[in-house]
């Protein structure tokens, strides 16, 4: 039995159309799938991914620090009379989790998983200064001292780390990129 596809849809469109939302909406799935639909041959299990990439971020409020959690225990209630395997289920909920970007991944579908939510850091300027706004608009209830301190410590984390991107195909189209975007973030944010 699968989950009721209608209302499965309707429920995905409505909290990813939640007003609060100015990038985590359908429209950065739609990115994500789009990711996918090209880069579809270096996932093991593709359907887990596109599954973890559909309900990754269901679940966000911006004053909340378990948003993948929750999103993971969504898909997990959604799906749990679904006719995905134990361990498919199991696996989309870990790939959710993932999404938080605690550590590096640990097999190609998270990586390409987690390269491909990660994907507007390495698009063009003019997009990736869009996405900055639609963030600063989800962080609209912080002032613009406290975002601009968050926000350096996770873009200067993400500039930290040896790669950002763990796939080889999206790291020589994304990363130098990415690395431009964010360090030319961060030297706006320090003025």
């Amino acid at each position: 039995m699968l989950p009721e596809p209608d209302a499965t849809w309707q429920q995905l469109a409505t909290l990813y159309s939640e007003p609060h939302r100015h990038y985590h909406t359908l429209d950065h799935v739609a990115a994500c799938l789009k990711w996918l639909d090209h880069y579809r041959h270096l996932a093991d299990d593709q359907l887990t991914v596109e599954l973890a990439l559909w309900a990754h971020d269901v679940v966000y409020d911006p004053r909340a620090s378990d948003n993948e959690a929750r999103s993971a225990d969504w898909f997990a209630e959604h799906f749990a009379s679904s006719t995905l395997t134990k361990d498919q289920k199991n696996r989309v909920h870990t790939l959710i989790l993932a999404t938080i970007h605690p550590h590096p991944p640990t097999d190609m579908d998270m990586a390409l998983l987690q390269d491909i939510d990660l994907g507007i850091l390495g698009s063009d300027a003019e997009l990736y200064d869009c996405y900055e706004v639609w963030i600063r608009q989800e962080y609209a209830f912080v002032s613009e001292e406290a975002f601009g301190e968050g926000r350096r410590a996770v873009l200067q984390g993400f500039l930290d780390s040896q790669v950002i991107y763990h796939t080889l195909a999206l790291r020589e189209k994304l990363e130098l990129p990415a690395r431009n975007n964010l360090s030319r973030t961060l030297v706006k944010l320090r003025r």
